[in-house]
């Protein structure tokens, strides 16, 4: 049962007050449960993660796929472009370079490695990645789509158009968005203003911890986000569409996936 309210453990927090520290082992099922559950009614609800490299943004981004498809068999595309990334490949899910995948294979990562740094090799790239994009958008796709860094296909690849299309209409064909980036400078627009839940890991500097509270909503989170203990790799967890933030971490080890359940 999904449920429309936390638990008398996890208290609400909004802006003007310091978000509670609660471990993902215990936030996490509450999250998944109503991620994509926004009034009570499935609607699908884009996520976006921002954190520098080494944060632990990608390993969230792991765990919430990964729950999300032992608690529902979402299916789901990860939709990767850097040269290795064991993470990624510690999910246990197939990895393919071409649509669709084989019978059976729900939970995927679409990983078309760039053959070099010339324009040719992400010439390629690009195509396999736009190629996956035009498939996928079609009436009651119902499927979470994860852009492990978004910056690459937004602006080094050039796809911006369907990345904007994906975040700005997605919703109204069944497409969940999942989107990671290091910086929230230069990003996509549209990935900051449609993403309903927030997860942002600390600062790098003060400059970056003021352009996350802007993307958040608030200045008051800048000093949150400079105070977050890197070494435990906490996180702010904010929902837009009630205010509610939390301070976590992953406390629980990620299980190879084979998940299946229902939607």
């Amino acid at each position: 049962m999904i449920r429309t309210a936390l638990p008398a453990s996890l208290p609400t927090r909004r802006a003007s007050a310091e978000p509670e520290r609660v471990p993902w082992s215990v936030l996490g099922p509450e999250f998944v449960s109503r991620w994509g559950y926004p009034r009570g009614k499935f609607q699908p609800e884009h996520v976006e993660i921002l954190g520098q490299n080494g944060s632990g943004k990608s390993y969230f981004e792991a765990t919430i796929l990964h729950d999300r498809a032992v608690a529902r068999g979402s299916h789901v595309v990860v939709i990767a472009t850097k040269p290795a990334d064991a993470t990624l490949v510690g999910l246990g899910w197939p990895v393919i370079d071409s649509w669709p995948p084989s019978y059976g294979q729900n939970q995927v990562i679409f990983w078309p490695k760039a053959k070099g740094l010339d324009r040719r090799a992400m010439a390629d790239q690009r195509e396999k990645i736009r190629n996956l994009l035009a498939q996928l958008w079609k009436p009651a796709s119902n499927i979470v789509v994860a852009w492990d860094e978004i910056y690459y296909p937004d602006v080094d690849l050039g796809l911006r158009t369907e990345v904007t299309r994906y975040f700005r209409e997605g919703r109204g064909l069944g497409i969940t968005n999942v989107a990671t980036t290091q910086r929230p400078n230069g990003v996509n627009r549209w990935v900051h203003s449609e993403s309903s839940w927030k997860a942002m890991f600390a600062a790098q500097d003060e400059e970056d911890a003021f352009r996350m509270a802007q993307v958040a909503g608030s200045r008051h989170y800048r000093d949150i986000l400079l105070s977050l203990d890197r070494a435990r790799y906490e996180f702010l967890l904010i929902r837009g569409l009630t205010g509610e933030t939390y301070i976590s971490h992953v406390d629980t080890p990620l299980p190879q996936a084979g998940a299946r359940k229902r939607r």
